[in-house]
């Protein structure tokens, strides 16, 4: 069986790394699998520096249709049984040549789409995905709210299919560490479904000490920046921008943090799982499969009480030296369920029942 990924290129997110492991799982269970993007960005970079065949044919501009009839020979010349499209430009693609080739094709929905677009050029890309979802042979999903949402939009649930994010593990078991003052980290683009506010405004009002970093760019660096210093806490929270390689700032946390609106089922919490560090989450996707009171505290989204109270529940964790225990049981948790073997073995079933 031949799998290429297609993907636009320019993802720095979930999306790049669960195609990047997705790819590097394949290769353990001996799929052939290969890239192609529409530009040469983070997505291609991050595929080769894993030893992963990858390839590149440039748009013009986004909406670049002159690629289709390439795009099509290529498919056809590397006797491509499955085109695997990742991200609303390789869908809309696919969705113009998938009558032109023999290959099976499939999407994976990284996210919910009702949210991912905005003004009139996202309202217009909303469209042309929604297209697009419906004429596939298959969708992977991985945040579980959106199987109601593909069957009011008329795709039988035959046509779609669960997974989940994955994450490569070493052999290494995670160190307890306890810093010196208690240390959170949030890893997420500084942007509203994101909820930074949230976590900015509880922090203000708690009463033991504490140092938070957070790291991602984003539209609201600024906004975000004037409110800790509104509320006064600047002087403890570090915004350190977009950042390739995280894994320094999780062993240098004691707790990571997300307190999104909506997710699907984050990559950070993987990240933290593999350095044995608990979770602090907003109870929403699949944030349940993974975040309990066993490997840390789930929270009701946008509810501030709800969070104080974790943040209170685990610093005191930390005070007694119990954070361990739980982080630990994320770690063991993740490795032996969301490993990058399984979930190829989870997609490749996919593919098998086309």
């Amino acid at each position: 069986m031949r799998v290429l990924h297609l993907n636009a290129g320019n993802e720095d997110g979930g999306a790049r790394t669960y195609i990047v492991n997705l790819m590097k799982g394949q290769k353990l269970i001996k799929t052939e699998a290969s890239l192609l993007t529409f530009e040469e960005g983070p997505v291609a970079k991050m595929a080769r520096e894993n030893g992963l065949n990858v390839a590149v044919m440039p748009q013009k501009r986004r909406l670049d249709l002159s690629i289709l009839k390439p795009l099509v020979a290529y498919i056809e010349n590397n006797h491509i049984d499955i085109v695997h499209t990742h991200g609303p430009r390789a869908n809309f693609i696919m969705s113009l040549i998938y009558k032109k080739v023999k290959a099976k094709w499939v999407i994976t929905v990284h996210s919910d789409p009702r949210i991912d677009f905005s003004g009139i050029k996202g309202k217009v890309m909303f469209n042309l995905n929604l297209h697009a979802l419906k004429r596939a042979d298959l969708l992977f999903y991985i945040n579980p709210n959106l199987l109601s949402y593909f069957e009011s939009l008329g795709i039988n649930s035959d046509k779609t299919l669960e997974v989940f994010n994955a994450i490569d593990f070493s052999d290494e078991q995670p160190l307890p560490k306890k810093h010196s003052v208690f240390n959170l980290l949030e890893v997420a683009r500084l942007v509203e479904v994101k909820n930074h506010k949230l976590l900015l405004n509880a922090l203000s009002k708690v009463k033991f000490n504490y140092h938070l970093t957070l790291v991602g760019d984003g539209p609201l660096m600024d906004q975000l920046r004037n409110l800790t210093h509104e509320l006064g806490i600047s002087d403890k929270v570090d915004f350190v921008g977009f950042k390739e390689n995280t894994g320094d700032y999780y062993e240098s946390c004691d707790v990571s943090i997300l307190t999104s609106k909506s997710e699907s089922l984050p990559t950070v919490y993987l990240e933290s799982a593999v350095h044995g560090r608990p979770v602090i989450a907003t109870d929403v996707g699949a944030t349940d499969k993974l975040i309990n009171p066993d490997t840390g505290w789930l929270v009701d989204s946008e509810n501030e009480e709800q969070l104080l109270i974790a943040l209170n529940d685990a610093y005191m964790s930390w005070k007694e030296d119990n954070l361990n225990q739980k982080g630990l049981a994320l770690y063991q948790l993740v490795r032996d369920n969301y490993s990058i073997d399984n979930l190829a073995n989870a997609v490749n079933k996919g593919y098998i029942n086309l």
